[in-house]
């Protein structure tokens, strides 16, 4: 595993786990978080061992966002350097080739909020904050971002003022998938992303290029499509495997669906 300066990284159960280490900045991204994280993304990509990858910083805060004294710092050319390594990064998150968790905890202020509207699934600790805070600085918010995870009215308040909303709202206008207990982030967004790794590579990559796709395409498209990726889902050797585990698991009473169904109650 390679050595990152502000990145603590690890395997664990199919999970590649990319913790935000950089708590003189709580975690704002500068040169060399923007660097490392698509390093690690990069390693990981057709990395067999990786099903799902989780993005945290820790159970007080996720990212503050662009690190301001960057910007303030730089000018023409170095600035657009800049800017350019941000795109790389947010196209690199979007266009994951497998699925990815953020874990937000704390205040997740523009730049900060977008690394996770980037992700696939957001989690959010009870005392996570989300805001489109760039308008504050007469920037842009990502957009985009906002709109694929909220609806239009929203997501246009939000890039509109600046005003940030509290975990509970997030959840509410779909922001984010779930909120839980303080203190309890990690492990909460961990079990869900080792949930989804337990179908291993092979599948979380279809699956993903599915996602990715799809909701790109109009109705007839997505559909034909979609079919045409389970004509070569069946024909794998994966399927014949999982559906003989899956009839045995259900003649024995063991369904993992209805485990962890039984589970939340």
């Amino acid at each position: 595993m390679p050595d990152y300066k502000y990145l603590l990284t690890s395997v664990e159960d199919g999970v590649g786990i990319m913790q935000l280490n950089h708590p003189e900045k709580r975690n704002a991204l500068g040169w060399e978080l923007h660097n490392e994280i698509i390093a690690a993304l990069d390693a990981w990509a057709y990395d067999d061992d990786v099903a799902a990858v989780l993005i945290i910083g820790n159970e007080q805060y996720f990212c503050a966002g662009w690190a301001l004294d960057v910007l303030q710092g730089t000018s023409g050319d170095d600035r657009t350097r800049f800017t350019d390594l941000a795109l790389k990064l947010m196209v690199t998150i979007y266009d994951f080739r497998k699925p990815t968790i953020a874990a937000v905890a704390g205040v997740a202020p523009g730049y900060g909020m977008d690394v996770a509207n980037m992700c696939d699934i957001t989690i959010a600790s009870e005392n996570a904050a989300f805001g489109s805070t760039q308008v504050k600085y007469a920037m842009n918010g990502f957009y985009h971002g906002m709109l694929r995870k909220t609806n239009t009215q929203r997501a246009r308040r939000m890039f509109f003022t600046g005003d940030p909303i509290d975990a509970e709202e997030a959840l509410r206008v779909g922001l984010v998938d779930e909120v839980v207990p303080e203190g309890r982030l990690r492990e909460s967004a961990l079990r869900l992303a080792k949930q989804i790794a337990e179908h291993g590579t092979e599948l979380t990559t279809v699956l993903k290029e599915v996602a990715l796709r799809a909701s790109n395409m109009d109705h007839i498209g997505a559909t034909a499509y979609e079919l045409r990726v389970t004509h070569d889902l069946v024909q794998r050797g994966l399927f014949t495997r999982r559906i003989a585990e899956g009839l045995d698991r259900l003649r024995a009473g063991r369904s993992k669906a209805t485990e962890r169904l039984a589970a939340r109650s």
